[in-house]
């Protein structure tokens, strides 16, 4: 948790999703299919599995604020998720590895619209609230706008890394 994200207001989160948000569309869409879907890293994984990562963990995020079940948003087994969240990404992974592109790419465009949608209809007082509040099951008190960085921003900064390292852009 850096000093920032201490004082991070509504306002400020929606544009550092945002500025975050466009970095990562600007690559993706400089890419070809060919670099998309070719290069893999260590793991395996291309930089598509990549982009629908984030979609998928998107899906969670707005399960979240919904107060609903991330686990429940990304349809893992109770025994999945009480792993490691390598053993969830790689169940990720194997479920859409298959999916088209074009898909794949809408998924992300999509899930993240709807994210904004649902991140601007919430007020400074919503953001405060501790973590709890949206996740019943859990006794967090942190408050989400803190929680939020981490499932959005610094999300989107891993995975661009990441990416940029399986494209050999980077």
């Amino acid at each position: 948790m850096t000093g920032s994200e201490d004082t991070l207001t509504r306002e400020g989160l929606l544009r550092q999703i945002d500025s975050t948000w466009a970095d990562l569309q600007a690559y993706l869409t400089s890419l070809t299919p060919a670099q998309l879907t070719g290069p893999t890293d260590a793991a395996g994984w291309t930089a598509k599995d990549h982009v629908i990562h984030l979609a998928m963990w998107e899906q969670a995020v707005l399960a979240l604020l919904e107060r609903g079940s991330k686990r429940e948003a990304l349809d893992m087994t109770p025994e999945i998720w009480a792993q490691d969240d390598d053993a969830i990404n790689a169940v990720l992974q194997q479920r859409y590895q298959h999916m088209p592109l074009d898909d794949v790419m809408n998924t992300l465009r999509q899930t993240h619209l709807r994210l904004v949608d649902k991140l601007s209809a919430l007020s400074e007082n919503d953001l405060r609230l501790p973590f709890h509040h949206y996740q019943p099951d859990s006794s967090e008190d942190v408050p989400l706008i803190r929680v939020m960085p981490g499932e959005t921003i610094h999300h989107y900064r891993e995975h661009l890394t990441w990416i940029r390292a399986i494209v050999g852009q980077g």
